[in-house]
C-alpha cells in the first residue's frame, strides 16, 4: 500500500513540529509529509533546518498559502502527492511508541482508522451563544456549513482529525468545501463536518482508541497551558476545549478596542460584568417607559 504521515503545520509552528519529529527517535519505516500552513515566501529555510535536523525521517515539505489548520494538511497532500493513505499526525501529537504507525499501516491495511470519536452537538452549542458573540461567529464561519451543522443534531467526528483517510474515500468528496480559512471554520468544516461526513461514507471505519477523549489533565507545553489526552502509543496537547475559547480569542484578536475591554471584564471581573449588564438592562427598560409616556 502507498502510504505516509502527513504533518500539517504553520509558519510559526516550529517548535511543535520539532517537538513531535523529535518523538520519532529516528524512526523511518514512512515517509512523513510536512505541509505548512499560511506558506510567506522566506518560510522554508526555517524548515529544511529542520529537515536536516531531523534527516534519518525521509521528509518532503509541500505548502499552502491559506491558514488552513489540520484539514489543509490532508487536503494539500491529497492534492500534491499520489499516496493512496494519509495518516493525519497533527503537530501538536508526540509519538510514544512507533508500534502505533505498523497497528494504522499494516494492521489495518486498506481500511481508516480514526484514533478516537467524538460527540458534537453544534446546535446545542450554537443556541446557546449570546447574541454578540452569534453576531460575531456568523463574521467568520461559512454560513451554509454552519447550516448544515446546525441542522445534523448530534453527530460523531473524528477527535482532531487524527487518523488514517484513503483516497478512495476522500475521492468521493468535494474537499474543497471544507477548507476552513480561520480558527473556528477549522473546528466547525474542518474537524466536525469533514470527518463528520468521511465516516458516513466509511462505515468500516477502525476507531483505534475508544478512550481518545478530552479529559481533566492539563500541563504547561511549549509555553501554555493544555489539555493532554494520552495513551502507551501517543501524546496529543490540546489548546482548546471548547468553541467558546475560540471565539473568544478570535474576538480579542480582531475586535474593536470596546469590544476588548467588554471581554476582558466579562473574562477577568465575571461578577462586574453582570452587574453592569443588568444596570444596562434597567435604564434602558427606564428609557423605554419614559419614551412611552410621551
Amino acid at each position: 500500500m502507498n502510504e505516509a504521515i502527513v504533518i500539517p503545520t504553520h509558519r510559526s509552528g516550529i517548535k511543535f513540529l520539532n517537538n513531535l519529529l523529535s518523538s520519532f527517535k529516528g524512526y523511518d519505516k514512512y515517509p512523513v509529509v510536512i505541509v505548512i500552513n499560511d506558506y510567506k515566501h522566506g518560510d522554508m529555510r526555517e524548515f529544511s533546518e529542520i529537515k536536516k535536523k531531523h534527516s534519518r525521517i525521509p521528509i518532503t515539505i509541500e505548502t499552502i498559502e491559506t491558514n488552513s489548520f489540520e484539514f489543509g494538511g490532508l487536503y494539500t497532500a491529497y492534492h500534491k502527492t499520489a499516496y493512496d493513505e494519509f495518516l493525519l499526525l497533527p503537530d501538536s501529537c508526540e509519538i510514544v511508541n512507533p508500534d502505533l504507525l505498523d497497528t494504522v499501516f499494516k494492521r489495518h491495511e486498506g481500511k481508516s482508522v480514526a484514533f478516537g470519536l467524538g460527540e458534537g452537538g453544534w446546535h446545542k452549542f450554537w443556541k446557546g451563544l449570546d447574541s454578540a458573540n452569534k453576531e460575531f461567529a456568523e463574521k467568520y464561519i461559512d454560513k451554509d456549513a454552519n447550516a448544515l451543522l446546525v441542522n445534523i443534531g448530534d453527530f460523531k467526528y473524528w477527535q482532531g482529525h487524527a487518523g488514517k483517510f484513503r483516497r478512495a474515500i476522500l475521492d468521493k468528496m468535494d474537499l474543497e468545501k471544507y477548507l476552513p480559512l480561520n480558527k473556528i471554520e477549522a473546528v466547525v468544516k474542518g474537524e466536525f463536518l469533514f470527518t463528520y461526513s468521511y465516516h458516513l461514507l466509511d462505515q468500516d471505519t477502525v476507531v483505534l482508541f475508544s478512550d481518545w477523549k478530552d479529559g481533566d489533565t492539563y500541563e504547561t507545553k511549549l509555553g501554555r497551558r493544555r489539555m493532554k489526552i494520552s495513551n502507551e502509543y501517543i501524546i496529543k496537547w490540546k489548546a482548546y476545549n471548547s468553541p467558546f475559547l475560540i471565539i473568544d480569542e478570535m474576538r480579542a484578536s480582531h475586535g474593536s478596542i470596546a469590544d476588548k475591554a467588554k471581554r476582558l471584564v466579562q473574562t477577568k471581573c465575571p461578577a462586574a460584568y453582570s452587574f453592569l449588564k443588568e444596570t444596562k438592562k434597567i435604564l434602558s427598560d427606564v428609557f423605554l417607559k419614559t419614551v412611552n409616556k410621551h
